[in-house]
């Protein structure tokens, strides 16, 4: 079996199990916060997820294609090269928004959302904003290599952890309030998310192709030619991500102001929110993982082809 076959099967499995888990998490938390609940979840996830867009640039794909490349005429300095400036790139960017989703929840729960109790969640989920950034560069350097059973097996575990912590969570903050429990059960992702990216560093270790401590601030400075070949790559991946993720962000603002002005209180319009976008939506979406899981698997088997040419 090629290795793109392989791999395709590989991320369609675990997308398929991934999913199932994500349905038993959403259950867990729908039984022990409710819908209310979960409509204080699912408000505070697309800032997150607006944050991490930023925050990957799209990075991601540009280190699959690259490293492919770079891959397939033995070229392990180029490789190094593009991780170092990839983690410094992402290292930069959550410096910069790590503090800023803190200094804006605030904001962001009181004005926007128009239910303060957003606040807590928002803060709980912002740690993992680094998290995630270091681990979408050595997941689409996994990629790039074509070595996809640690991409798959890194979300089996996050899930994995995620369940585990998100009952116990949930349960122990109740009695403090339902915002409380909704901050419990990002905290429970910031986990699961935690444990994934070292896996992936372990991972990474145990290959021992690449030491990146060696000569990291002399790639650092010689970096230019690799950052534009990144970002040649990066910015238009972005740009399309980006449109869907600033729309999602302004979902919940717009779907709460307009049950507000509708007359429709605080607590019943992030209840009906939550049965909207953790209930209904998921269930369109199943499905997404197989395209997902072969544009993964594409993007690396492609350019690696054209390089050999």
């Amino acid at each position: 079996m090629s290795k793109f076959l392989q791999g395709t099967m590989i991320l369609i499995v675990a997308g398929l199990i991934t999913r199932i888990l994500g349905f038993v998490n959403r259950i867990v938390v729908a039984r022990v916060i409710g819908e209310e609940g979960v409509g204080l979840y699912m408000m505070a996830m697309p800032t997150l997820v607006l944050a991490i867009t930023i925050t990957q640039m799209g990075l991601p794909v540009a280190i699959s294609k690259l490293v492919a490349e770079a891959e397939a005429v033995g070229d392990r300095q180029k490789v190094k090269k593009i991780l170092v400036v990839s983690l410094t790139i992402t290292s930069i960017l959550s410096v910069i928004f790590f503090p800023t989703m803190i200094l804006l929840a605030p904001f962001l729960s009181r004005t926007l959302f128009t239910d303060p109790r957003t606040y807590y969640p928002l803060i709980a989920i912002a740690p993992v904003v680094p998290i995630i950034a270091v681990s979408s560069v050595l997941r689409g350097y996994f990629q790039g290599k074509q070595q996809m059973k640690p991409y798959a097996y890194s979300q089996l575990l996050e899930q994995i952890v995620r369940i585990s912590l998100i009952a116990y969570c949930t349960k122990a903050l109740l009695p403090y309030g339902i915002e409380y429990a909704a901050a419990g059960a990002m905290f429970s992702s910031v986990i699961g998310e935690f444990m994934s990216l070292l896996y992936l560093l372990y991972m990474f270790k145990l290959k021992k192709s690449i030491k990146l401590r060696t000569k990291f601030i002399q790639y650092v400075k010689a970096g230019k030619e690799t950052f534009a070949s990144l970002m040649r790559i990066a910015l238009p991946t972005t740009g399309s991500r980006l449109i869907g993720s600033l729309s999602w962000f302004l979902e919940p603002i717009v779907v709460a102001n307009s049950l507000a002005m509708a007359g429709v209180a605080t607590t019943l319009a992030t209840k009906q929110y939550g049965q909207l976008t953790g209930y209904a939506l998921p269930l369109l979406m199943l499905p997404s993982f197989i395209t997902y899981s072969l544009s993964t698997s594409l993007v690396p088997a492609i350019s690696e082809a054209m390089a050999q040419k």
